[in-house]
């Protein structure tokens, strides 16, 4: 990939960004951004934490949202990860997305790659107030019962995308 190339996509990260923030009702960015391989936007949504990285070394085509959902109770641990991982191979088909856990803190991260070519900051903005949605239901019922596992409760995998 050409250099050139990978200068396009990041000054569209850019842009996308400040589409975000003019969509919330933020000014432009003030400051130039770090020349460096990776730049992430970062901020609180809908009482969720946000990311929004580029990288130049990695799918430079791409970003990748992740959101923190919040800790998984110790109690349950084990079967929430299972289910998660069930989930996981039905996300990784649908959109890549996929769940993963903040080993120092943690928490679980819901992490969504999407192409830039594609996105702007609405789209930007839609798709993290869905993730919110995903968030309030992890923490309302850490996708599972708290009494019993219970498979006609659970949320369906495909409605994640």
């Amino acid at each position: 990939m050409s250099n050139l190339t990978q200068i396009s996509y990041r000054e569209r990260f850019l842009q996308i960004v400040d589409e975000l923030r003019s969509a919330l009702g933020y000014s432009f960015r003030e400051l130039d951004a770090d020349p460096g391989e990776e730049l992430a936007m970062e901020m609180m949504y809908g009482n969720f934490d946000f990311s929004v990285v580029h990288s130049l070394r990695f799918r430079s085509d791409r970003v990748l949202i992740e959101c923190t959902f919040g800790e998984i109770p110790s109690e349950q641990k084990e079967l929430i990860l299972e289910q998660l991982l069930q989930m996981n191979s039905v996300l990784a088909e649908l959109d890549g997305s996929a769940f993963s856990i903040d080993i120092p803190s943690a928490k679980l991260l819901y992490m969504l790659p999407m192409k830039i070519s594609i996105l702007d900051g609405f789209q930007l903005l839609s798709k993290m107030t869905e993730i919110t949605w995903h968030g309030r239901k992890w923490l309302d019922t850490r996708y599972m019962r708290m009494n019993k596992l219970d498979e006609e409760k659970l949320p369906n995998p495909i409605f994640l995308a």
